[in-house]
């Protein structure tokens, strides 16, 4: 019976969850019925249920709420506020008690009567209960629900012969998916398991690039590698949720705000379909909650107020979740007043966070900036909702914990527009790693603002007080060093300069660095670390990047409090000559990479397309057919400067678009830098995009374009921009499998196994036995046993005539195109 009660619980807190900000929607087109059945048919749920399970209380307050929306659905009854508003306080009851069963206090009894009472006829009003908590999201294909001692996931699997519903009409209704619930304990403990065979995998393959392997076993292990990243794919798609549920309690919000403020706003919600991680959907909400609470208490005016302004009555609230790369961006916007400047600078002034003089330099961004500063608000008078100044910079401490980016913008008259850009994952995420003491450690490259060596001229190091003081083009910082902190050993026999990262901290003013040396750039797998460790204060966890070696995850805000390094508003006076420097004209600048040739030259090119700096050894430099090639992390790509037969250690640049990778072989980094994004000179000449004044020197940019149109020109000329997806239709034959599959996969071919049809292929493979009909255009190659061709089909080939079968591929390839 315990299970058989959990189970109620949580399918009736789920269904909640899902109807809360439905039936706002019903409220604003009561002639819409298919949303009426849901709400009845959620209540008679309920009141079925609890006669088996002796739930009185559920019973009388579902059968109350039936009956209204019965008496709705025949027309007796309109769905007014004051029936929605009663409906919606039976909801969160029924929701409180689901919550309530086991624990020792109870709500009281005789509260259920007021409830009845406003479902009633001849209700005269009804006053908004208190809402629903805001649950945490879940996704179409992992609901989560409470359990006894674990939360667990309900994982929906369409079933084909699952019982298909009809409507009371005939008509027939979507089937049904069939669910399972597991522990969340379990799915984590998969994506574990997958992480670690990926680590796996990379050093089986940097081992197999170490001792030379041959063709064959090269090929099986494409194939192994493929299925690794398949099923890692797999997994974590079982921990992505759709926004759509972080969506779900915000009409309901937005429905009871506006009616204690008095004010009219149309919700719009967009980019439902956009999927992220559950643990990434948790640590979103409370943030996601505090903007749409002050949009509509700041920003929407009074419906008297945008009549007499020219707007129509009722705001918009416009809420889009958009993927952009590894990133999830979330834009609140809506059509208010907008943010006054003038009197968050008034209150900062009068906080005594700088002077009227000083005030007086600030540019507009950093005027709307104020509105994040702890003791700041807007607000004409404190209420209930807002007005006290604490909210936007505990917001904005909760994106920069989990590396993310919060900003403003804003026109008077006309509304605000919060846009939040928040990792796709937690699980996974891009990390630098670092050394210090000859210890290594990893830092989340979405603290990392810039990477400077230490003797940059850019830099200036000076003592005041005690203190160490960084200075990096025109701006002041604090400067700690890692070992200093963590009491490790300085290494002396350092070769060259120490290198200084300037890091953005959730709690304080970003501050620089010193580290020994940045190894390398990885995608990071994280995990919990231990309590032990984690009371230490400056570590956010531990990492296992490729080579298997477990290190500890640097904690951006934890180093700055265990340096005790100013907070953003202490550090407010000291900054009047870097407010000087107008920000604006930093803002159309961009972080520029300054490397040297292999022919000495010193060059830029655009950071942001720069993925990571990494030694390669000679040999994994090849050349085929004219064509150079780097073998890195068990794939081909191709490289760029290279210089024939190559020895030693080169240096490259590995380069992103997006989707492909390529090699840019350098002689070193130099440094990074700020440059303006406009070029002093435009040129357009090959790789050069234009010149650049850099102090009194001028540097030659590179143009990312032109790189990448140069290293796509020769996977043309190598055989095609795309790898052609060969389908192999006698799955169970093991020459195809074993001799041909890997042969097609070394080709640079994709390779599938199946029945003819299957899929999409571009080109069907086959025994000459197998009498094979291709759907469509898609042609087909019979590869025989023997080498006589009378002994064969008239098309077939012989399994061994290497040549014949590629061209034979290509050729039908290019014929069916």
């Amino acid at each position: 019976m315990d299970e058989i009660l959990g189970e109620f619980i949580a399918e009736t807190l789920e269904t909640l969850e899902t109807l809360s900000g439905e039936i706002v929607a019903w409220e604003a087109d009561p002639s819409e019925s298919a949303r009426l059945d849901a709400f009845f048919r959620f209540f008679h749920t309920v009141k079925g249920s609890c006669g088996f399970l002796n739930l009185p209380r559920f019973e009388r307050l579902a059968h109350c709420a039936e009956d209204v929306l019965a008496a709705v659905r025949r027309g007796e009854r309109i769905a007014d506020p004051a029936t929605v508003s009663a409906v919606l306080a039976v909801m969160d009851r029924i929701g409180a008690l689901a919550r309530s069963i086991g624990e020792e206090e109870q709500i009281p009894e005789s509260e259920d009567d007021a409830l009845l009472d406003a479902l009633s006829m001849n209700s005269g009003g009804f006053e908004i209960f208190a809402p629903l908590p805001v649950a945490t999201p879940t996704g179409d294909e992992i609901a989560i629900a409470p359990a006894e001692d674990e939360d667990e996931v309900r994982v929906d699997t369409p079933v084909a012969e699952a019982p298909t519903r009809r409507s009371s009409d005939g008509g027939s209704r979507e089937r049904a998916p069939r669910t399972i619930r597991l522990p969340l304990a379990l799915i984590d403990q998969l994506m574990n398991g997958i992480s670690d065979m990926v680590l796996a995998r990379n050093d089986l393959a940097r081992k197999m690039r170490d001792h030379g392997v041959g063709p064959d076993l090269e090929g099986s292990f494409e194939r192994l590698s493929a299925n690794v990243a398949d099923l890692r794919d797999m997994i974590s798609k079982t921990r992505m949720q759709r926004v759509d549920r972080l969506y779900a309690a915000i009409p309901r919000m937005v429905r009871d705000l506006t009616r204690e403020l008095g004010k009219k706003a149309t919700l719009e919600l967009d980019g439902g379909d956009v999927e992220m991680d559950r643990e990434m959907v948790e640590m979103v909400v409370d943030p996601l909650t505090h903007i749409v609470r002050n949009a509509l208490d700041h920003g929407v005016e009074a419906p008297a107020d945008r009549i007499a302004a020219g707007k129509s009555e009722a705001g918009t609230l416009r809420i889009v979740a958009r993927q952009s790369g590894n990133q999830i961006v979330i834009e609140i916007s809506d059509d208010g007043r907008g943010i006054n400047r003038a009197a968050l600078v008034e209150k900062a002034i009068a906080a005594r966070l700088f002077s009227a003089a000083e005030a007086s330099l600030l540019s507009d961004g950093e005027k709307l900036n104020l509105i994040f500063h702890p003791g700041l608000s807007t607000a004409a008078a404190v209420t209930s909702i807002s007005g006290r100044g604490v909210g936007m910079d505990v917001v904005r401490a909760n994106i920069e914990q989990i590396g993310g980016v919060i900003g403003v913008t804003s026109a008077a008259g006309q509304g605000t527009t919060i846009t939040m850009r928040v990792p796709l994952t937690l699980t996974i995420i891009p990390g630098l790693i670092v050394r210090s003491g000859a210890l290594f450690f990893a830092m989340p490259r979405g603290n990392v603002v810039e990477l400077l060596h230490q003797n940059s001229s850019m830099i200036a190091i000076e003592t005041i007080g005690g203190a160490r003081i960084a200075t990096i083009r025109g701006e002041r910082y604090s400067l700690i060093e890692l070992e200093d902190i963590l009491g490790l050993e300085r290494n002396t026999e350092l070769s060259g300069p120490r290198t200084l990262m300037v890091v953005r901290s959730s709690i304080g003013q970003p501050y620089v660095l010193g580290v020994e040396a940045v190894d390398s750039n990885e995608e990071l797998v994280i995990r919990p670390a231990s309590p032990a460790i984690t009371a230490a204060g400056v570590f956010a966890g531990m990492t296992l990047p490729d080579n298997g070696q477990p290190m500890l995850l640097l904690d951006a805000a934890g180093l700055a409090q265990k340096a005790e390094l100013p907070l953003r508003e202490a550090d407010s006076k000291a900054r009047p000559t870097a407010i000087k420097a107008d920000a604006d004209v930093r803002a159309e600048t961009i972080q520029a990479l300054v490397f040297c040739e292999r022919d000495g030259k010193q060059r830029l090119l655009p950071l942001a397309v720069v993925d990571r700096v990494e030694d390669l050894d000679a040999g994994q430099i090849t050349i085929s057919d004219g064509i150079a090639f780097a073998r890195i992390d068990g794939r081909l790509m191709p490289a760029l400067n290279t210089q024939g037969a190559e020895t030693g250690t080169p240096k490259s640049l590995r380069l992103h678009d997006g989707h492909e990778q390529i090699s840019y072989l350098i002689e070193d980094v130099v440094d990074i830098i700020e440059v303006p994004r406009k070029l002093d000179a435009q040129l357009s000449q090959g790789r050069i995009a234009g010149l650049v004044m850099v102090g009194d020197t001028q540097l030659e940019m590179i143009d990312p374009f032109a790189v990448f149109a140069e290293a796509a020109g020769r996977r043309v000329g190598a055989g095609g921009t795309r790898p052609i997806q060969c389908l192999i239709a006698d799955a169970e034959d093991p020459w195809m499998r074993n001799i041909l599959a890997p042969l097609l996969l070394q080709a640079g071919h994709d390779v599938s196994f199946g029945a003819a049809g299957d899929g999409t292929p571009d080109i069907i493979l086959c025994s000459d036995e197998a009498a094979v009909c291709a759907a469509g255009d898609v042609p087909v190659l019979a590869l025989r046993e023997v080498a006589d061709p009378a002994a064969g089909g008239p098309a077939s080939i012989y399994r061994y005539d290497r040549e014949t079968i590629m061209a034979a591929i290509a050729q039908a390839v290019r014929r069916a195109a």
